[in-house]
């Protein structure tokens, strides 16, 4: 699994700055997250942005602004002698060339080229310029949690979907049931999610199915540790190995999102399958143990009943 964080993103477009033509005087982002690399980049050169629909349309350019721009900035996309509209990825160039396509009927006397951070290995053909090769399977910090895959990952629940409760609410009594009632969410998955699987007391569930509904997540199922009380739990200290146990039993889930370091480290090490952590945006990756052999030998054996 290769994981990008908008740390990473940050860097690796400034590495590449050099690979912009000078003569680029208008950046367009291809929304949504197309918009991100584009503010980056624009910022980073004092250039001016607008987003695809803008640029099309020839929306006047904002003017509002905190730093001066080139004497001969554009005003409206119109004016701009060469634009460079860019992505956050291109996997296929299928997207990119429906963009092409709505560029090229315009019939604007300008040079556009065509740019993105990360590209597959097989469509670095269909732009001028991208500034990492990324093959899958991939994700990003920006968009990991509104993409379709989610429903071949785990994902815990408290710093994840909600936020961890505090020392004082933790009390395994009724402030904590107030807390499971109101919990402020985070991020909030799009699509459903193929296995929750929290640290949270199995005595919990009606409470954690309530907030689940209330908030709009969906999932196929929620796995909770079947213990008398936090007390237990504390002394068992069984966070991590819970949920690598999960993780590792169910084969086609491919990635454990996880808030704490130390437990994504722990999961990872224990299941042999990756594990991004959302505190420090982080992927941990298995290290060689026998978790590890045995999940590279459950595909292998999947891939070879396949060819049968």
């Amino acid at each position: 699994m290769n994981f990008r964080s908008i740390s990473d993103l940050s860097l690796c477009v400034r590495e590449n700055l050099s690979s912009i033509p000078r003569d680029v005087d208008l950046i367009v982002g291809v929304p949504r997250s197309g918009t991100l690399v584009a503010s980056m980049v624009a910022l980073n050169l004092n250039l001016r942005i607008t987003d695809l629909d803008s640029y099309l349309q020839d929306r006047k350019l904002a003017e509002k602004n905190t730093r001066d721009f080139q004497s001969q900035s554009p005003s409206s996309p119109s004016d701009a002698r060469h634009v460079l509209i860019i992505d956050d990825t291109v996997q296929s160039g299928s997207t990119l060339e429906e963009v092409k396509k709505s560029v090229f009927e315009l019939g604007r006397d300008q040079r556009v080229s065509y740019g993105c951070a990360y590209i597959s290995p097989a469509a670095v053909d269909t732009v001028d310029l991208y500034f990492e090769e990324l093959a899958s399977p991939r994700c990003f910090e920006w968009n990991f949690m509104h993409r379709p895959f989610l429903k071949n990952c785990c994902m815990d629940i408290d710093g994840v979907l909600c936020v961890d409760p505090t020392e004082e609410q933790n009390d395994d009594g009724e402030k904590y049931l107030r807390f499971l009632r109101d919990a402020a969410p985070l991020v909030l998955p799009t699509y459903e999610v193929g296995h929750l699987v929290t640290s949270r007391l199995e005595k919990y569930r009606l409470e954690t199915e309530d907030w689940l509904k209330k908030s709009g997540v969906t999932y196929g199922e929620l796995h909770m540790l079947d213990l008398p009380d936090a007390a237990t739990r504390r002394a068992l200290g069984c966070h991590a190995s819970f949920k690598a146990s999960v993780y590792q039993k169910y084969d086609l889930s491919r990635l454990f999102i996880e808030s704490e370091p130390k437990q994504s480290r722990e999961i990872a090490r224990l299941s042999g399958k990756p594990v991004i952590c959302t505190k420090n945006q982080e992927i941990y990756l298995p290290s060689f143990s026998p978790a590890l052999i045995q999940t590279k030998t459950k595909r292998f054996l999947r891939k070879w009943r396949r060819w049968l």
